[in-house]
């Protein structure tokens, strides 16, 4: 029986694709809500500004530095399968053992920081930015707020809101597609190693 390895390691060049497409949006989100806290903490009253240790933005953090590791991590690993000097489509156990060493870390990465969001979300006596936004994000400012400079409202709690929803749920959505990049890693390997005997067998089968 003969085994075709080269769609599943087309479907892992996608996958790794994928990740690093997210991993980029999931960057650009939490780094842009955590920038708008930054700026507005300290002057707009929704954010509270006499109370700022109300806030805790470690999971934002977490995110940031979560997509950030799992972009440079897979970031390389797909440079390296698309460069043909590189060659790693016939470097079977090379490829396999690239794949596990960006997706294996990144994606218990992903896991612990989805976690760690979640807990920091469901604790009642501190908020974060996407309980607070998406909490307060329909509330309408008070009378004497009505004068106030666009930026110094929850205009924008809405689409923080969202964007924080965003790179929490786009994170547990890389850890998915990571899982699914390692287990091709090993079926790929396996493949082509099933392969790779049954050309050996083959070619010793011409010459006798």
């Amino acid at each position: 029986m003969k085994i075709n390895p080269a769609p599943l390691h087309l479907a892992q060049t996608v996958i790794t694709g994928l990740v690093v497409a997210f991993s980029v949006a999931i960057l650009g989100t939490a780094a842009h809500t955590l920038d708008v806290f930054n700026k507005q903490q300290t002057s707009n009253p929704w954010w509270l500004p006499l109370w700022p240790q109300h806030f805790d933005v470690h999971g934002t953090n977490a995110l940031i530095a979560s997509a950030t590791v799992t972009l440079a991590l897979s970031g390389v690993f797909l440079v390296m399968s698309l460069i043909p000097q590189v060659n790693l489509a016939n470097k079977h156990t090379l490829r396999a053992l690239l794949a596990l060493g960006s997706a294996g870390p990144s994606s218990l990465l992903t896991v612990v920081t989805v976690i760690y969001v979640h807990i920091l979300n469901a604790k009642s006596e501190l908020d974060t930015i996407q309980t607070w936004t998406c909490k307060y994000k329909n509330s309408a400012p008070m009378q004497q707020d009505m004068a106030l400079a666009s930026n110094m409202g929850n205009g924008n709690f809405t689409s923080l809101c969202h964007q924080s929803k965003f790179a929490l749920y786009g994170t547990l959505v890389v850890f998915v597609l990571l899982c699914a990049s390692m287990g091709l890693s090993v079926v790929g390997w396996m493949a082509d190693k099933w392969t790779e005997r049954q050309e050996r067998k083959e070619l010793e089968m011409q010459q006798s």
